[in-house]
């Protein structure tokens, strides 16, 4: 049985500091940089607003 959920894992890199993430692609909370504490991804209600860079998708 497959799973059709669109929901992945990213790996984001923040704009400020280069600093690499694994991030859930539809978080409800939002996710600062754990090095620099920028805010990397802000919750819209349902979807997630991204704010750093796309490097992988898993």
């Amino acid at each position: 049985m497959e799973s059709s959920s669109k929901s992945r894992f990213l790996k984001v890199k923040c704009p400020r500091c280069a600093n690499h993430q694994v991030i859930f692609g539809k978080s409800t909370t939002k996710v600062k940089c754990k090095k620099c504490n920028k805010l990397l991804v802000r919750s819209t209600g349902g979807k997630t607003k991204i704010k750093a860079s796309v490097y992988e998708v898993f």
